[in-house]
Order: C-alpha cells, then sequence, then structure tokens
C-alpha cells in the first residue's frame, strides 16, 4: 500500500527521515554487534516491499521515490557510522533487483527513461565507494547495457557512455593484477594479465571488454582508437576460453561481429564470424533475438546475401521475446532494430 504515498511523498519525507533516525539511534546497538540485524529496522521492509511490488512498471514509476529514500537511509547512516553495513545489505540487493526488473521489462521506452536515475545512482555510490570492485562492475554492464539500447538512434551519445563504463571496467580489474599500468600498455605487455586474472574475475573482463569495443566502433574515424581493438579482442578471447557460455553465448557474438564486421587486412573473416553466431545461436537456443540481427547487419552484408539478410531479419520479428526472462528487453529492442534495418534493404542490395 506504499504506493499511495507518492502523491504525498515531498511532505512524508521529513517525517520519515525522523523515523528513521529514531530507529537507527534504537538500533545503534544491534548494527555495531552484528550486521545482520539492520533486518530488525521496521524501514528496511520499505525497500524490501518496494522491489517486490506487484507489476514492473510500478517499480520503475517509483525509482525517483525509491532513490529520495536510499539517499536519505544513507545519509542517517553516515550520521551513525554504519554505512558500510547499509551498503552492504541494502545497495547490493536493490541494484540486483532493478537490473533483473530492467532486463525482464518489456516496455524499452519506460526501461529508457528510467535508467539513466539507476546510473547516476551507482555513479554517486562508487564516488562514495570508489574501490568496491562488484559495484564497478555492475556499473560497468549497467552502462554498457544503456549504451546498446541508445546506440542505434545516436551513435555518438553511445560512444560516450561505453567510454565510461569502459573506465569503470579497467578500474575493476586494476584492483586483480600485480601491476594496473599493463592495462594502458601497449598490446605484448597487456596480454601479461592474462596469467593474473582468474575466472571470477570473468564478468569484469567480458564487460570492459564489450565497452571497448563499443566505444573502437564509435569512433571508427580514430586510428588511435583502432589501434586499442587487438586489447579487447584478447580480453573477449579469454572469456570465451574461461566459459563460453556467459551470458547466453555473448562472447561469441562479440567475436562474430568483430570477424563480420573488419576488413581482412585488419583481422576479419566471415567464415569464422559464421561460426561464431552459429555458436551463439546454438548456446542460447536461438533464443537470443539480438544474434539474428547482428548476423544480419554485419555478417550478411559482408558477404552480400540478401536472402539470409530478411530471413534472419523475418525470423526476429516473428520469435517470442519473452522465451527467457531475462532476454525480454533486449529481444524487443532486437525486433525493433530488425524492422529498420528491413526497410533499409534495398539501400545495402
Amino acid at each position: 500500500h506504499f504506493f499511495h504515498l507518492k502523491p504525498h511523498f515531498e511532505t512524508i519525507l521529513p517525517i520519515l527521515t525522523s523515523k528513521l533516525n529514531e530507529e537507527l539511534i534504537t538500533a545503534k546497538g544491534d548494527l555495531s554487534g552484528n550486521p545482520a540485524n539492520l533486518t530488525k529496522i521496521p524501514w528496511i521492509f520499505i525497500f524490501q516491499g518496494l522491489m517486490c511490488s506487484p507489476t514492473r512498471q510500478q517499480r520503475s514509476r517509483f525509482f525517483p521515490c525509491l532513490l529520495h529514500l536510499l539517499l536519505a537511509g544513507l545519509s542517517v547512516g553516515n550520521f551513525l557510522g554504519c554505512a558500510p553495513k547499509l551498503h552492504s545489505v541494502m545497495i547490493g540487493s536493490l541494484i540486483e533487483d532493478v537490473a533483473r526488473a530492467t532486463a525482464e521489462h518489456n516496455d524499452p521506452q519506460l526501461v529508457l527513461s528510467g535508467l539513466p536515475t539507476f546510473l547516476l545512482l551507482l555513479d554517486g555510490l562508487i564516488e562514495a565507494t570508489p574501490d568496491d570492485q562488484k559495484l564497478l562492475i555492475k556499473a560497468a554492464e549497467a552502462y554498457t547495457s544503456y549504451a546498446v539500447l541508445v546506440e542505434h538512434e545516436n551513435p555518438q551519445r553511445a560512444g560516450g557512455l561505453y567510454l565510461h563504463a569502459r573506465d569503470y571496467g579497467l578500474k575493476a580489474l586494476s584492483q586483480r593484477i600485480y601491476k594496473p599500468e599493463r592495462l594502458q600498455a601497449p598490446l605484448s605487455e597487456f596480454s601479461q594479465i592474462f596469467t593474473q586474472v582468474k575466472s571470477e574475475d570473468l564478468p569484469a573482463v567480458f564487460w570492459t571488454a564489450t565497452s571497448w569495443a563499443g566505444w573502437i566502433f564509435s569512433n571508427t574515424e580514430s586510428m588511435a582508437a583502432l589501434a586499442e581493438l587487438p586489447k579487447a579482442i584478447k580480453m573477449m578471447q579469454w572469456v570465451v576460453q574461461q566459459d563460453e557460455t556467459f551470458q547466453h553465448g555473448s562472447p561469441h557474438v562479440f567475436l562474430g561481429v568483430y570477424h563480420a564486421a573488419l576488413p581482412q587486412m585488419l583481422g576479419g573473416n566471415p567464415v569464422k564470424a559464421a561460426k561464431h553466431f552459429d555458436r551463439a545461436l546454438a548456446i542460447s537456443k536461438g533464443q537470443m533475438l539480438m544474434i539474428y540481427v547482428l548476423k544480419a547487419k554485419f555478417y550478411a552484408r559482408q558477404i552480400f546475401d540478401r536472402e539470409l539478410y530478411e530471413s534472419l531479419l523475418n525470423h526476429t520479428l516473428t520469435s517470442p521475446v519473452d522465451g527467457v526472462a531475462e532476454l525480454t528487453l533486449q529481444n524487443i529492442s532486437a525486433q525493433q532494430q530488425a524492422r529498420v534495418l528491413l526497410s533499409q534493404t534495398d539501400d545495402f542490395f
């Protein structure tokens, strides 16, 4: 029933903040002794209730209010010196819930309007805890995902978002290797990082490589940017060796785009591209529709196969988007792109 408070939120916020102070002061002894006792504070359940609201639309619409509540809680937590406990218990759960709800959403426009608030929240949290590796990786993922959503309409803006994501990813990786300066070194020295990263570093490597390549492809006129592409490729090849099924076969999609988009003199290879795309389709069991779109956009165009191009895009449009819940938003975006690409068929063939 908490949603009924939304119209009066600005009025009740001071009262609520006062109540938070009272409850936290009462529980201060428990907090200092055992972080698990945070769940004894009644206002914690406000957050839990919000994130368990009946519909994803309700969660998204109420996100600005949730942000105010979160910031109020952190302010009170800082006053009592218990912000780290609040961070570990509340923030991690909140971020995971929002990320999951976003991926499962069926309204891209609603997500596009709500995600910037989430990204700013992540920026603020990282400003407060700059060495939190999990938070850095989640920020790299969130910024990359948002860049993918806006890229087909605003490539220049997407480039800036990819760069922001890459920097977060590199910062997370810098905590995991002996000489962080190798991340900025030439390829031969850069490659030595793979003797130090471990399987648990796979998400950081994947999102760093993905965002890095996204930034490079948005700056193809820059030779300096293109010179960094081999680093992103090396990283994704390492990810494939560790777990080719990560994110429904996304490492193979990455390499498929790379081999299809570039001329052979720069490492492109249509045969390898087809193998990577097909392997990704096998891993995802055909449920990740973006693979069909990217195979059409990069591979079918490269080999000038109009029939394959149209077949892949039409298959995208006739496939269900919610076969895998966490792919719903991405699949809807894939169908939107498929319609645009089909309308451009005569321009390319």
